[in-house]
């Protein structure tokens, strides 16, 4: 019998439940209580097991089940949640919470979560950091503007000028792991952060097609369609970071008058708003890069132009 399992993870515990058996039970979450949750789940011949994305807690029990080869799978909050109203399911605690995640494993389909590498992880981990510090400098940035107070002021910029030096320290570590971990060469426009960005948060660059390379990132436009009513396509989902930094080189390519500055000026003439034409060298950057990635190319303008 193929069973599916849902987890719910909290700091300190974890909530199973086993379908079709309705099975469920309750375990600490400590390093030898997942070791013993992998031992027995790989004697329960599981089709699916589905932990919720929950601010980072579900990554050791995750890779303790990968590590023992089980189909385990990290799913987006919102799925379950949008099953569990599908359902009419409002009440919530954890073991209600593990049977929904159980049903989702029995309902929507999944690829098992992959690991990522140690190397990588890391450098995921100087990034996550250096956009937390960025972000609490652009807040100082911001609040300075409004402070009357001479001696909060000279607080405040001591602050962004330390914050200033850890970002700047950071961005040196990151750029020594990035030139082990990008498959990319030299390209112009695509600065260190933005190559290990890909490198760490797009491994796929350069091994699946353009087509679902632009689903992951989320820069595939969704058609918004009824009867012979045809709405306006958006772009939705997808992974956020690796978008941003697009987005920051794509419009550093086009003030450098690269090849993508004549795409972009091409659309804008065209009558495109400007987020389209943006949204489109994106895309076409991305598409370069992959075939760049994929085929261990050099830097070559025209490529970009004949695309």
């Amino acid at each position: 019998m193929r069973r599916f399992v849902g987890i719910d993870v909290s700091k300190a515990e974890l909530a199973i439940h086993v379908l079709p058996d309705d099975q469920a039970w309750t375990q600490p979450n400590t390093p030898q209580e997942r070791v013993a949750l992998a031992q027995r789940l790989a004697e329960l011949d599981c089709e699916r097991i589905v932990l919720e994305a929950s601010g980072g807690y579900e990554t050791a029990v995750l890779r303790v089940l990968r590590q023992a080869e089980l189909p385990a799978v990290r799913m987006p909050a919102e799925r379950p949640r949008a099953l569990a109203r599908a359902f009419g399911l409002h009440a919530k605690t954890d073991a209600l919470d593990a049977r929904l995640l159980a049903i989702a494993a029995q309902h929507i389909p999944a690829t098992p979560t992959r690991l990522v590498p140690e190397h990588l992880q890391q450098l995921r981990e100087l990034l996550d950091l250096r956009r937390t510090l960025v972000n609490q400098r652009d807040a100082h940035k911001r609040r300075l503007e409004h402070i009357t107070s001479p001696q909060v002021q000279d607080h405040c910029r001591e602050v962004i000028a330390l914050l200033n030096q850890q970002i700047k320290t950071l961005e040196q570590q990151i750029q020594q792991r990035e030139k082990a971990c990008s498959p990319l060469p030299k390209v112009p426009g695509v600065g260190p952060i933005t190559r290990a960005t890909l490198a760490a948060r797009l491994p796929e660059l350069g091994a699946v097609p353009p087509r679902k390379l632009a689903a992951l990132v989320g820069l595939a436009p969704f058609n918004h369609d009824s009867g012979a009513w045809q709405g306006q396509r958006r772009i939705k989902g997808g992974r956020d970071d690796v978008r941003r930094v697009l987005y920051m080189a794509s419009w550093a390519s086009i003030r450098a008058k690269s090849p993508l500055a004549n795409t972009y000026a091409r659309l804008r003439a065209a009558g495109k708003p400007a987020k389209v034409a943006i949204v489109a060298c994106m895309h076409k950057l991305l598409r370069w890069l992959n075939a760049i990635a994929r085929d261990r190319a050099a830097y070559a303008p025209p490529a970009i132009a004949a695309a």
